[in-house]
């Protein structure tokens, strides 16, 4: 099966990618997986929460949560650093999900980012 991956940050960088995947239908949930240049990803999407896992050149794992704060370590060959979350929108459908968050480090916004993930 397809998946587009589409975001668009406050920076104005927008990105679109159409990924070969597989998908898994569990009781807790849909987890897409795929490979693509970066390395593999994993798309867990939950009742109430996403969590994007990503490991090669750049390695992370995210959780969004409307109205929690969550932690991410964001790791590549040359920088390692610590960011928060925060979930202002989460939209859930059977085709797959629409997030808007920002991301913080410490207590300055560097960035705010839309991401669309659906099945094609």
């Amino acid at each position: 099966m397809e998946l587009v991956v589409e975001t668009a940050d406050s920076y104005g960088e927008k990105s679109s990618e159409r990924v070969q995947c597989t998908k898994e239908v569990s009781e807790k949930g849909i987890k897409y997986s795929y490979k693509n240049e970066l390395g593999e990803s994993k798309i867990f999407i939950m009742e109430d929460r996403v969590q994007v896992m990503r490991k090669g050149s750049i390695t992370s794992n995210q959780i969004f949560r409307v109205d929690e704060d969550t932690r991410f370590i964001y790791r590549t060959p040359y920088l390692v650093k610590n960011f928060i979350l925060k979930t202002d929108y989460l939209k859930r459908d059977e085709k797959g999900v629409e997030l808007l968050y920002s991301i913080y480090e410490e207590q300055e916004k560097i960035n705010e980012i839309k991401l669309v993930i659906r099945e094609v």
